[in-house]
């Protein structure tokens, strides 16, 4: 195997340096959901800045002849129990008033909640380089190269971007539904956790309808994943209008769930929605 100095040297003209405008796709893979988090992590080509899996990036360096990837790999912090608590020592999180991220009023852009691995893999070999490595590497290598890595890591993703183009910072409106929402007092009683599809079974993508209390799966995506529409049918059957997603909102308020400005509390699972 020849040296991986050498080897980037070769493809030295292949890797590319982020300039203002460029899409990043550090995300998401280019052909699948995979992401830094997912099994294997991300690779980004350093030429095109596209993303793949890694059951997508052998075909990509097969068709194009690319060889220098950057490979992220993401592994979520752990969160102290205590870490929204206002006696931990930090102030608790405001609730957002806007449907905006990152200003005044909206979504905080959480920094910090996952540890990365990062460094340069050179196909077909899959050689590692890291930033330790390219101390000892030539100067052209090394800056080259590092100006890429850095460039790659600084820039916002394509995903990030268009979430925040989307969310325009319009103030949050109370759902026609919500007014006059009815609870059934049906007896139901929803755990903490643990929650499953009463239909299906599944575990994952997992809404509580606040109507009737019914837990069930969310839509099935194209690629088959996802849930089997068990809520969205629940939904046409009934006319129950509103559910919340489970495991993405909390007693004080905070969560992403799809009921905004719910004048309600759950009767079904003790939490105030009205955030």
């Amino acid at each position: 195997m020849a040296d991986v100095g050498e080897v980037l040297m070769s493809v030295l003209s292949t890797i590319r340096v982020p300039k203002p405008g460029d899409r990043v796709h550090k995300d998401e893979c280019a052909l699948s959901f995979s992401s830094p988090e997912s099994e294997g992590g991300l690779y980004v080509c350093m030429n095109s800045f596209l993303g793949f899996g890694s059951q997508y990036v052998d075909r990509h360096h097969a068709r194009t002849g690319q060889r220098a990837y950057l490979h992220i790999t993401r592994t979520r912090k752990t969160k102290k129990e205590d870490e929204n608590n206002s006696g931990s020592g930090h102030p608790p999180k405001k609730k957002p008033t806007r449907l905006a991220i990152g200003i005044e009023g909206g979504f905080d852009v959480e920094q910090e909640l996952y540890e990365e691995d990062v460094k340069v893999v050179i196909l077909p070999d899959k050689q590692e380089v890291t930033s330790e490595d390219l101390a000892t590497m030539p100067d052209v290598v090394r800056e080259r190269v590092s100006l890429s890595m850095t460039g790659i890591m600084a820039a916002d993703s394509v995903s990030h971007t268009l979430q925040v183009q989307q969310w325009d910072g319009e103030v949050r409106q109370e759902s026609k539904h919500a007014a006059d929402l009815k609870q059934l007092d049906n007896g139901v009683k929803i755990p903490p956790s643990g929650w499953r599809c009463e239909v299906c079974d599944l575990q994952e993508n997992i809404w509580m309808n606040l109507t009737d209390g019914k837990v069930l799966c969310g839509r099935r995506y194209f690629d088959g994943s996802g849930g089997n529409n068990h809520a969205l049918l629940h939904f046409q059957e009934t006319g129950y209008p509103l559910a919340v997603k489970l495991g993405t909102i909390t007693p004080d308020g905070a969560g992403d769930e799809s009921v905004i400005n719910c004048p309600k509390t759950s009767a079904f699972c003790g939490l105030n929605l009205c955030f």
